[in-house]
Order: structure tokens, then C-alpha cells, then sequence
């Protein structure tokens, strides 16, 4: 996984803003900013979007999958199952080829049009298998 607290940190030490601030900012603890500087919290989707919100950053570049610091304005993601399934249309994957290629079938896909929240790991992970950026997966490009 990529070091998204490495990129925290920097975009924070960049912006003159303590953990306390961020913390207020964004009504979590400063124990949260902590895991999430250190890495230690395999942060969700609804944090990263935050952060990006918040930093005016994309995703990709939050997480360190590109130096490219673009800025983005449409942060309005719909539901997360509803872009995956979008994404399987463009790619002209089947939901029983995601199922046999990954270990994501019908049951993500409930929890996720309830408004799960995937996790950093399950956005790269499906990223990887799509060849796609997270800011497309999520619907944010």
C-alpha cells in the first residue's frame, strides 16, 4: 500500500497545519490524524475524500500514486457500487468476471449500495484489476 501518510504529513508541513487543526477541520480525533500519519489505519473512502476536499488535491496524489498535485473541484462521488459498476460497463467486465478474477461479488456490492465505505486497500486493489486511477474509480475525474 501506498505511504498515504507520508503525503499527509508533507501537505499538512506545506500548509502550516498541526494535527489539531486538521482534527477540528475535519470533526475526527487527533488520534485519528495520527494513525493516518503513521499509516497505521487502512483509512475509508469517505476520509480520503475529505482529505482531498480539504487539501484540494486528487486522490491519486493523496495516496502517492502520482507527483502530480491536479486539483479537483467535483468531489460529488455517487455511491460507490453504482461507479464500479459503471467502470465493469466501460471495461466490459461481467460481475462474474470480477467474481471469478477477484474476491468481490454480489455481497460488496449490497454493502456498498447501502453506503459501506471501501477501504484503501479494496480502492487500490480494484484499481489495479480496472487499470484505472482511484479518482476514476470513485467517479471524481
Amino acid at each position: 500500500m501506498m505511504n498515504y501518510g507520508k503525503v499527509l504529513s508533507d501537505l499538512m508541513q506545506e500548509r502550516n497545519i498541526d494535527s489539531l487543526k486538521l482534527a477540528t477541520d475535519l470533526s475526527v480525533t487527533r488520534t485519528c490524524i495520527y494513525r493516518w500519519r503513521q499509516g497505521i489505519k487502512d483509512i475509508g473512502l469517505s476520509n480520503l475524500i475529505l482529505l482531498c476536499k480539504y487539501f484540494n488535491c486528487s486522490l491519486d496524489y493523496l495516496v502517492g500514486l502520482t507527483e502530480n498535485d491536479s486539483r479537483h473541484n467535483n468531489f460529488d462521488i455517487e455511491n460507490f457500487g453504482k461507479q464500479v459498476r459503471k467502470i465493469m460497463k466501460s471495461k466490459g467486465i461481467s460481475s462474474y468476471k470480477l467474481q471469478q478474477d477477484t474476491r468481490y461479488h454480489g455481497k460488496y456490492f449490497i454493502v456498498w449500495d447501502k453506503g459501506a465505505d471501501p477501504k484503501l486497500s479494496t480502492l487500490l486493489e480494484l484499481a489495479n484489476y480496472f487499470v484505472c486511477s482511484l479518482d476514476e474509480l470513485v467517479g471524481i475525474e
